[in-house]
């Protein structure tokens, strides 16, 4: 599965990529792609100042600037 996701346009959002706790902002009003693949769940959760993506059980997780270059998430 892919999604979308976008900061607010007035305030950059900090992404946590778990289990790693890779970190990579998007700045006000910019986006990132992720992917999930495999056939687990992941899990999204938004907290006031961060967000926190988790790798699907059992699968693997990628992601994308807005320019399509990829963050690298080591796991």
């Amino acid at each position: 599965m892919k999604f979308r996701l976008t900061a607010k346009p007035t305030e950059p959002i900090t992404v946590v990529f778990e289990p790693v706790a890779e970190e990579f902002t998007i700045a006000a009003g910019d986006h990132i792609i992720v992917e999930w693949t495999g056939g687990g769940m992941g899990e999204i959760s938004l907290e006031p100042d961060y967000l926190t993506i988790g790798s699907p059980m059992g699968g693997d997780m990628r992601a994308w600037d807005s320019q399509g270059v990829e963050i690298p998430i080591f796991f």
